[in-house]
Order: C-alpha cells, then structure tokens, then sequence
C-alpha cells in the first residue's frame, strides 16, 4: 500500500457518515487558457514579487488531498495567506543573504517532511531511513508515467520539494531573528515563584452597581477637558464600517420538482439494470468504488440496510439531505475471512519500490514462475525456498517469509489475488504480482468468516437553473436600484422586509484578510474596494461569490486618522467616574483607618482569611490582579486605601504571605513554556508588521 493510499484511506465513506457532498476542485476551462497565456499567469504581487498561478492552484489541490472536507473558498483564503507569508519571509531572507544548502534539504525532508512520518520510510528505530527514501524516489521517476496512483505521488513530491526549500529559507530567518530572545533564568524563576507565591488577607468590597446611583453622571466640559490635556492618547487609525445583503443561491421549488423526476427515472432504470458501474460512472457525481467493505465498516445507514435487505439489487433510496440525493443497489456479497495469516517467496526487479535488485522484470517473472510450479508440486520445499531464493531479506530471515495476521478491512498490495476469499483452502499456494514484484503465497491460517458488501452508489447535488439565477440576478439588480441613495437603515430594514440575510456594521482594517461574520473568498477584495481613495459613504458594490451567492456591500462609515469623540466619550466616562469615586472614598474614610469601621460605614460584611496567588490573580470569583498586586506589596495588618478593581472598589488587609515552592535545580519547563510563548507573540506581530508594510497586489478576481 502507498503512503497516498494510508492517508486516504476509507475517504469514500466520510461522505455518507457526514451528509454533506464534498466538492472537489475543478478547473474552469477558461481558466486553463489563462493559465497557458503568456500575461495572465499571474495571480498577485507582493512588493514586486510574483505570485504565479500555477503555484497558487498547485497548492489549492495539494491541500485538497488531504482537507476534501472544507470548502473551496477557505482553501482558497488559507492557500492566498500562506503565499504572502512565504513572500515576506522569504523576501527578508534573501536580503540578508540567506540560503538552503543541499545539506539543510535532506535534514528537513528526514525531519519536517511529510515522508517522514510514513513506516515504509524509516528504520526500527523509527526514525527516517533516507536510504530507502531515496530508492523509493528513484523507482518513483520510473513508474510515474505508468499509472495514475503514481503520477500523483510524484506530483506530491515535486509539492514538497519545491516549498521545503522556502521553509527551510524562512526558518533560517527566523531562528536568526529570535537569536538571543529567549526567556532568562531569573524570568523563568520569577514566574515560578510568582506561581507558589500565597498571601492570607481580609477585604470589604463594594460593587460599582451600588456605588454608581449615588453620582451624578459625568458632564461634557469634563470629558473635553480631560481629552484636552491626553490628545496624543486618542488619535485613531484608518478604519471602514461595511454592512452586508446577502442573497443566496437555492434551487427553487420548480428546480427540486424537476430534479425530483429526473430522480424518479434514474432510480428505475437503475434498478432494473445490470451495468452498474456504467450508470454510476455517468450519472453520480462520486466515481464507482468496486470494494467490498465489512459490516461495521460500512456508514449506519448501509449497517441498517443490510441487517433488512441484505439481497444482491436491493435498492436504496432514493433519500435527500441539503439538496444531496442518494440512492444505492446492492451489487456484490461474498463470504471472506477476515483475518488470513500468510507466508510469501518475494521475486523483486529493478522497476519494483524499495528494490535494489537488477534482475529485469521479464528476468523476475521466469524464475518467480519456475519456483512457484516447484512449490506447487513439492509444498514442503516452501520453507527452504523462502531461506534461499525470497528478497524479502527481513521477513525471509526473522519470520521464514511470514507476512503476518492481515485484516481484511487494513486491505492490502496483493491486488491481483483476493487472499481473503472464502474459496482458499488453508495451504493453497498462489502466484501474484504486485508494485514490490513477484510473489509465491501460501496461506497459512484464516479465521472469522465474515460477510462482505459491495454497493453502487449514485450521488447527485440539486442546483439552481438558469431561470432561477436570472431570477436572483434580477432581484439583486431591483433590491440596489431602489436603495442606490438610501441610507444605512433603511438599506438594512429594505432588506430585511424581503427576508434576505443581513450582516450590520462591520469594521475593518486595510490590512486584515477576513470579514467576521462573512468570511467568503471576496472578503480582501471587499475590504480593498471599500479603501480606494474615490469610496464615500453610502457607496454600494455587488459582489458574486464562488458559491453562486450575491453579496451587496454597503459602505456604512469612513473612519479616517483622527480624533472620534464620541467613541472617546464612551470610553472616558467610566474612566472619568472610577476617579471621582476613588477620591470621594479616599475623603470618607480618611477618619475610619479600620476595615471593621469601613465594613460599618458602608454596611458591608469582611469577608475573612481568603487566600489568593499572585499568578493568577483571583479573589473569589473575579481576576483583580490590581487588587492583588496591591495586596502583595502592602504592609502586613494595615487597611488599604480604595482600589478600583474590575468588579468594584476593594478596601484590603492583609494578614500573611508565604511561598510553597522548593527550589529546583532549573527551570527548564518554566523557560521552555516562557520562551514558546513569547516566540509566538513577536511573530504573529512580525507577521502583521511585514504584511502591513508590503505592497500587496491580488488578481484573483480576474480569473
């Protein structure tokens, strides 16, 4: 079995067990000939840089292989991020002359690859033989153009090769730039202290919901005053408000009744049919799958199937879920074993994987042929033979050619030959080929006979017609007519009164990706238009999505440099009544230097020996780790002044500190989880930083 066929395995399945068609990534034909054009395979530009394509789609179906769950448009956005972040780092790299030696691109495909993690490739240690990798690389080159299995293979190789060379590059930038920035032993030992760091206090605490109905509110000429004097505080940056109509795209009810014949006809002309592969081949949007799968491998809805209808053309369905139909016959049942312990006598050549052998396959195949009509009439030679004559060197050696207990639901490479078959006897010798060459097996036990299923399984998604698009296109050129002028809430409201999904006020940055809420492939196009210097507000823009979905956009606010003051104001007035509160309790208690006499001034009970930690900085209920803080730093059995918390105003005493820790040798987890922490951090703002400041140009909307 490939290590392409161990990562996909049972993918067939997922469909079923889900209900949710997955689509697969389809070129568009005009997008092939832009493609092949000599000024259009380019898709981006970062700071001068080219971003072809061929790479972007190259990615895009990469990450299909192994994400075929999730839509097209989020691998579309992830594989569009990854390219500019790839551009930036590399982009840095370069101008600080740093390179990928031949040296650091075998030590990263034997630790970072995607190879490394396969068993085929690695030693019993379990660690990556690049020896045998770089004989499967050579076979690879060689049978590529003889199958499809191994053509995609070395696509996924040639993937692979290609971008480890530019991570080996960014990583190398990376490792430079966070040269030195590591936590510090007294770093690491303060956080642990800080961790068993305890302290014993009493304290009164009263909530800002009772102390706020005792003040007036908080007037203009104070906010203005204080902006006064902290303008530099408030200046805000360049932000655009959008709010959203979305019109949908589904089938209508003319759409489904048609579908729902179509349906009806397909069902019984495949029921009465006997070319079940041709029918499934031409009219299911999932190819024909010829196995047979156990009974607990199968989806619950099939294991039910067969515990009713378990005759060869039963007929399932047809049944629909979010506009997917299915139906199913079923087409095959056998009688397997599912277990078979099996020897083998193994003839490799130099065409076959992991093979060092020089012999030709024809050289292969003659004396595979002359041993096995040994062994077919003289059984007890087998052993001998496996000793003498097998290049399977390890099993041949330790286990005289076992090749172990095999499951019939792990499958396995011997194609040509079902060596689970009910109709082999134990001892029958057979004659097979595979991708490792020729073998000679002779079944050696078999137990748990089982029942297999074989079902032909037609899957077709209802869309919309082209009457119904011409209709929603129709309705989002009326709905924009009517409120081209109109301003945000009625556009909102309008919209709302014909049912269509509404997205309100949403704020963005130039230089973010992603819309909350929205999240579509169109999103940094949106976010693009809406920053182009003749936008005013109240524009509107029409946007079509992939999904056949329209999203109107409407520019909703224009946020420039400046100064919001009344954003400013809602912020400042908290700020402005937390102050006037802390002096007019400091007045209070001025003369009541007890906590008993404060607990009686405002009809509060203490609350006693509560003991908090300076890490995570919890009293009771709530985080105050300005509370804390002072609590830690006061003098023992002496009552606080008032301390504005996040809750409310605390009055504090505190009775006892002591630490719990014992002094390791070193703190090698502490600096470890410091230094993870703060690595992240400084990147995920390099990233930003980088991103921010490049000239970023995206023509994906041209294809």
């Amino acid at each position: 079995m490939s290590f392409l066929e161990k990562i996909r395995k049972k993918t067939w399945l997922i469909f079923l067990f889900i209900g949710v068609f997955l689509v697969f990534f389809v070129l568009d034909p005009n997008i092939l000939l832009k493609f092949f054009s000599e000024n259009s395979n380019v898709i981006g530009k970062v700071n001068g840089d080219n971003i072809f394509l061929k790479e972007y789609f190259e990615n895009i179906q990469f990450l299909k292989r192994f994400r075929e769950s999730e839509s097209d448009s989020s691998l579309k956005n992830d594989v569009w991020k990854l390219l500019i972040h790839e551009k930036v780092l590399t982009q840095q790299a370069e101008k600080l002359g740093i390179q990928s030696t031949k040296k650091d691109f075998w030590k990263a495909i034997e630790k970072q690859s995607i190879y490394s993690q396969i068993p085929e490739f690695q030693n019993e240690n379990g660690k990556m033989d690049l020896d045998k990798f770089r004989l499967y690389l050579k076979n690879l080159e060689k049978l590529s153009n003889k199958t499809p299995q191994f053509e995609e293979e070395k696509n996924i190789w040639s993937y692979e090769k290609n971008n480890i060379i530019k991570r080996i590059v960014a990583k190398k930038y990376v490792e430079m730039l966070m040269y030195g920035l590591n936590t510090s032993f007294i770093e690491a030992e303060l956080n642990y202290r800080n961790k068993n760091y305890f302290s014993i206090i009493d304290y009164v605490l009263i909530p800002y919901s009772e102390i706020e109905k005792r003040y007036r509110p908080i007037k203009n000429y104070e906010i203005y005053d204080y902006i006064k004097k902290n303008k530099f505080v408030y200046k805000t940056e360049n932000l655009r408000n959008l709010s959203f109509v979305i019109l949908r795209s589904h089938p209508s009810l003319n759409d489904e009744k048609n579908m729902d014949d179509k349906i009806s006809k397909l069902f019984k002309k495949f029921k009465s049919s006997d070319h079940h592969s041709m029918i499934v081949s031409n009219q299911s949007e999932r190819p024909f799958d010829s196995n047979f799968y156990l009974k607990k491998n199968l989806p619950p809805i099939f294991q039910n199937f067969v515990e009713k209808k378990n005759k060869i053309g039963s007929m399932f369905g047809p049944v629909k879920e979010n506009n997917i139909y299915i139906m199913a016959k079923l087409t095959g049942k056998k009688m397997v074993y599912n277990s078979v312990l099996s020897s083998h006598i193994l003839i490799s050549h130099e065409k076959a994987i992991r093979s060092s052998n020089h012999r030709t396959k024809k050289e292969a195949e003659n004396l595979a042929k002359k041993i096995y009509n040994i062994v077919k009439k003289s059984p007890s030679q087998f052993d001998s033979l496996v000793m003498k004559k097998s290049d399977d060197f390890i099993n041949a050696k330790k286990n005289k050619g076992s090749l172990g207990w095999m499951k019939y639901e792990e499958q396995n490479d011997v194609k040509k030959f079902d060596i689970f078959s009910s109709e082999n006897k134990k001892g029958i010798i057979i004659f097979t080929e595979t991708k490792f060459g020729y073998h000679i097996i002779r079944i050696e036990k078999q137990k748990e006979l089982q029942p297999v299923y074989q079902f032909s399984i037609i899957i077709k998604t209802l869309i919309p017609s082209k009457k119904t698009e011409d209709i929603l296109h129709k309705n989002v050129v009326q709905f924009v007519k009517k409120n081209k002028n109109s301003n945000l809430n009625t556009f909102i409201n309008n919209a709302r009164k014909k049912r269509y999904e509404t997205i309100f006020l949403k704020t963005v940055k130039n230089h973010q990706w992603n819309i909350h809420g929205l999240n579509t492939e169109l999103d940094k196009e949106i976010i693009n238009w809406s920053y182009q210097k003749n936008r005013k507000k109240g524009d509107l823009k029409i946007f079509y999505t992939s999904n056949r979905d329209y999203i109107i956009v409407f520019l909703s606010e224009i946020q420039k440099k400046g100064y919001p003051i009344e954003e400013i104001k809602n912020n400042l007035i908290p700020l402005l009544m937390n102050r006037k509160i802390f002096i007019d309790f400091s007045k209070m208690i001025n003369n009541s230097n007890s906590l008993e006499n404060i607990a009686i001034h405002f009809s509060k009970k203490i609350n006693k020996y509560c003991q908090i930690n300076f890490y995570d900085s919890m009293i009771g209920e709530y985080k105050e780790p300005k509370v804390v803080g002072y609590a830690f730093s006061s003098k023992l059995y002496k009552t606080s002044k008032p301390i504005l918390g996040k809750k409310g105003v605390f009055f504090v005493r505190s009775l006892k500190r002591f630490n719990t820790s014992r002094k390791p040798s070193y703190f090698s987890s502490e600096i470890e989880f410091l230094n993870s922490d703060l690595r992240r951090n400084v990147l995920e703002k390099l990233g930003d930083v980088l991103i921010g400041k490049s000239r970023i140009k995206d023509y994906r909307k041209n294809i």
